[in-house]
């Protein structure tokens, strides 16, 4: 019973110390989101009128996340499975909690790499127009004045012409 209780909290105490880390990991690609890399760097701008934004969700890279997810959660189903049984039934629980919470650790890790964003179409004040998917931040509107800032490296974010 007492290793049960220490299991308990060793596995609380590891939850709590590495699920920030999975959760953390997710992309950032708002109009207001910059890098360390796209400091000190020349942009050029050009505005327009926003046509339509229609809400889309953008994929991250899963790998990472997934891999952390599985981690974490075949540790906290082989632990919680250790609880169970003794002998050679402990072993097979403690095996199929880890395979369970691994399975389940990669699910969860995938759905952490998913952000909600927005597919604008925007034309500019030449009557060209270009569509530009990003972050929901910050919140743009059909017929709103925008500010497009365009990277060389064909990067493109929308923020409100202010």
């Amino acid at each position: 019973m007492l290793f049960r209780r220490h299991a308990a909290l060793a596995l609380a105490a590891m939850l709590a110390f590495l699920a920030p880390a999975l959760t953390g990991c997710s992309s950032n690609v708002g109009g207001h989101d910059y890098k360390a890399a796209d400091a000190q760097r020349s942009y050029s701008a050009h505005q327009g009128t926003v046509v339509s934004v229609q809400p889309v969700t953008i994929h991250g890279d899963t790998r990472d996340q997934q891999t952390l997810g599985g981690i974490i959660g075949a540790v906290a189903g082989g632990v919680i499975g250790s609880t169970i049984g003794g002998g050679s039934g402990r072993t097979l629980s403690s095996l199929g909690g880890a395979l369970l919470g691994g399975a389940a650790g990669a699910g969860a890790g995938t759905l952490t790499s998913r952000e909600t964003g927005l597919q604008i179409i925007l034309r500019d004040d030449h009557g060209n127009e270009e569509v530009v998917v990003q972050g929901a931040e910050p919140a743009i509107q059909p017929g709103q004045r925008v500010r497009v800032i365009a990277g060389a490296d064909g990067s493109r974010r929308v923020e409100p012409a202010y």
